[in-house]
């Protein structure tokens, strides 16, 4: 606890009654449930090492482009503020920005060497999604168009429009595509047709048709941060699109830039352009002004068909260009997107499909895809959903989906873009069929038209499936490196418990406030899911009523606190012997002995005239040692810290000798704080992950050595912040009594 100068403690929690991110105190990462009925089973402690987002302005940096989930979410746009340096975001286009019901999960990073983000504090990375091949048809990594061929170089122009207004900094938008060029330039982010950015006021979004290679985002934002910079400012609002003349929305390019930050208008823009709407209208009006881009047209193609020339041969030579094609087709194989049968071999087309990309997927010459698939039209009517054939045979008709070999079922990635009704359509079954294989089963699902991109959902019967990881999350099913329950008995919710047995978000956050501990669950809902308007629910250990864990003790106490060196004041003195100052005191704590280094001894310095006086004080006498000073000053926080940790034994010896030297009543240990992460010394925090469990070592030890009757103590932080690193539960089976809210008096 922090002393000041006349300040007395005048309230004692008695009897030892005190109230990942989460560990075991042996230092393993604690994923089982506690019970809350069992006293033995005690709730794990906050890892110092656990990345929590709040208490930094700024997200992680970006260092895996590919991998959104290994980004920090928040849970408003408003929370962006906080930040000042660039970010590249992630979020659904249909959850409007501006409607207050709608469900906000913004994923995001700070691009470049902008850092005022911290260092990635995590030990361990966050799996990949997309790369889950337990997913149907190995995920869309094995399945859209783009990841299979380059495409075809098309020189084409791009419309500028512009608002009225407004002068937006260029530099700052030439940040933000900086980031975009590098995202789309990802290998594993050959499937991704949206991403947004925000810097200061500018924000900024960008759509690009599954019918169009990636390389296309990279010729576009390059034009268009040559036309920015050309301007060297930009409007209130900038697009630059390939869009309208009957070009259906898989082949849509589109950037926006908005420069009031009104992120929900960018938003707009990229929904707009994914439904065929192009955004240079109303109050976007056309400059006459063209970016001369190169698109990289999937279908362009697909004239050699009706042409009669093949396509590239049935076993391609990989090229650094086609390199993940080739790939990605043995990987196809492994995950029965071919299936052989009385009927022909198969694939489902996806949407952005041409002829050219489902021949390169069935490893087959064009003219023989032909042959296979006598429609009439049939590049011109592709549809996603659509079986193909890829071999002789009659044309596929999809069984009804059944579950996997361990009884979950057939698990999705949701998209962005994604919806219902589009899904049923590509799997062959009705959004009835969705509707009741996720209600009330999967994480986070409430109905169809609130999915939440990067979540799982099942497209057939089954068990749910387990939820992917999320960077920053600290309980739950959503913290990275979490394996399923090992039977139903055990709630999805209740893995990964908080610290303290705190509350735990849907989000995977743990505290002991509104946000972590109020209950907005839908009374039929399922794990994990909240009702409408609400940004949070609680998912386990919720609320915040005050339980009691014992009755009251045998006898009231009151412990004051006495200031030796209170003495060193030119006023406001107090002696010894008036400690006790309305006589309602029933224990005094001498405030602070000190730690001698050299031996590892208490002594008394300050207030040493006093000494003889506090001990002959009728009430209980204590000597506290540490106190804040003591704790965290830096030439000084190492001594109690080399007194516990590294010098268990011999410290806990001298502090017995010296209770029995002294006649004393007992030893008050004040340590602020073990394994706390913010106090700091020489810029680095002084808290270890191990220091809970080393202050549960030493007090078990002393408590040993003590002569009988005489008291062991601590002073325990009243906030769950620092609370968190103690093992308190295990702490109160050793101590006497603890004091975990002090009154101070100036």
């Amino acid at each position: 606890m922090r002393l000041y100068p006349t300040s007395i403690l005048v309230s004692l929690v008695y009897g030892a009654t005190l109230v990942l991110s989460a560990i075991n105190v042996d230092g393993s990462h604690a994923t089982e449930p506690a019970s809350e009925d069992n006293l033995d089973d005690l709730s794990p402690i906050d890892d110092t090492n656990a990345y929590h987002p709040d208490n930094h302005d700024c997200p992680l940096p970006c260092v895996d482009y590919t991998n959104t989930h290994s980004w920090i979410p928040y849970l408003s746009v408003e929370r962006l503020n906080r930040c000042k340096a660039p970010m590249l975001l992630q979020f659904s286009i249909s959850q409007p920005l501006d409607d207050q019901h709608s469900t906000i999960l913004i994923r995001s990073c700070t691009i470049g060497s902008h850092m005022t983000a911290a260092k990635i504090a995590n030990e361990k990375p966050v799996d990949n999604p997309k790369k889950d091949d337990t997913l149907v048809d190995g995920g869309s990594l094995n399945a859209a168009p783009a990841c299979i061929i380059p495409g075809t170089p098309v020189d084409t122009k791009l419309s500028v429009g512009k608002g009225d207004s407004g002068k937006g900094d260029a530099e700052d938008i030439a940040s933000l595509l900086e980031g975009m060029t590098k995202f789309f330039g990802a290998k594993d982010n050959c499937n991704e047709k949206f991403l947004f950015g925000y810097y200061k006021q500018t924000v900024a979004s960008i759509y690009i048709g599954p019918g169009l290679g990636k390389s296309t985002a990279k010729s576009g934002l390059q034009a268009f941060g040559k036309y920015i910079g050309a301007e060297a400012s930009a409007t209130n609002q900038t697009v630059a699109e390939l869009c309208g003349n009957g070009r259906k929305p898989e082949q849509v390019f589109g950037i926006a830039i908005d420069t009031t930050g009104n992120l929900a208008t960018v938003q707009k823009a990229a929904l707009g352009w994914s439904k065929g709407t192009c955004a240079i209208k109303g109050n976007i009006q056309a400059t006459g002004e063209f970016l001369s881009v190169q698109v990289f047209d999937l279908a362009g193609d697909d004239a050699q068909f009706l042409d009669g020339h093949p396509t590239p041969p049935s076993t391609p030579t990989p090229s650094p260009t086609h390199a993940g094609s080739s790939a990605r087709f043995l990987r196809s194989l492994k995950h029965d997107q071919l299936f052989k049968r009385a009927v022909c071999k198969y694939m489902r087309v996806e949407d952005g499909d041409s002829c050219t990309t489902l021949s390169t997927r069935c490893g087959i010459r064009g003219a023989d895809f032909l042959k296979y698939n006598t429609k009439s039209n049939l590049c011109a009517t592709l549809k996603g959903g659509d079986y193909v054939c890829c071999s002789a045979g009659d044309p596929y008709k999809p069984p009804a989906p059944e579950p996997n070999a361990d009884g979950t079922c057939k698990a999705h990635l949701i998209e962005n873009g994604d919806s219902c009704d589009s899904l049923a359509k590509k799997f062959g079954v009705t959004v009835q069929d969705i509707e009741k294989w996720n209600a009330k089963k999967t994480w986070a699902w409430t109905e169809c038209k609130d999915m939440l991109i990067g979540y799982n959902m099942c497209v057939g019967p089954g068990l749910p499936p387990m939820p992917p990881p999320q960077n920053g999350a600290e309980c739950g099913p959503l913290v990275p490196g979490t394996k399923p329950p090992k039977d139903s008995s055990t709630s999805l919710a209740d893995l990964n418990p908080c610290p303290l047995k705190a509350c735990c978000s849907n989000w995977g956050f743990c505290g002991v406030f509104p946000d972590h501990c109020t209950m907005n669950a839908p009374k039929d809902g399922g794990p994990g899911t909240k009702k409408p308007g609400f940004k949070n629910t609680c998912v386990s250990n919720c609320n915040r009523e005050i339980k009691e864990n014992s009755g009251p003790p045998d006898e009231f106490g009151r412990i004051g606190y006495y200031e030796a060196f209170g003495m060193d004041r030119e006023c406001l003195q107090l002696e010894a012997k008036d400690a006790n100052t309305d006589g309602s005191y029933t224990h005094i704590h001498w405030a602070f002995a000190s730690i001698d280094p050299k031996n590892w001894k208490p002594v008394i310095v300050q207030g040493k005239d006093q000494w003889s006086d506090f001990k002959k004080l009728k009430e209980k006498r204590i000597v506290s040692l540490g106190g804040w000073a003591d704790s965290t000053e830096p030439d000084k926080y190492n001594i109690i810290r080399s007194a516990i940790i590294q010098n268990r034994e011999t410290f806990a010896s001298n502090l017995a000798q010296f209770v029995k030297d002294e006649g004393i009543d007992g030893i008050d240990i004040d340590w602020e704080y073990p394994g706390a992460p913010d106090i700091m010394a020489d810029g680095k925090p002084i808290g270890q992950k191990t220091d809970g469990l080393n202050y549960l070592r030493f007090l078990t030890v002393l408590k040993g050595k003590m002569p009988t009757g005489k008291t062991v103590s601590i002073a325990a932080p009243a906030s769950y912040w620092y609370l968190k690193q103690f093992p308190i539960d295990q702490i109160t089976k050793v101590i006497d009594y603890g004091k975990g809210y002090l009154c101070l008096e100036y």
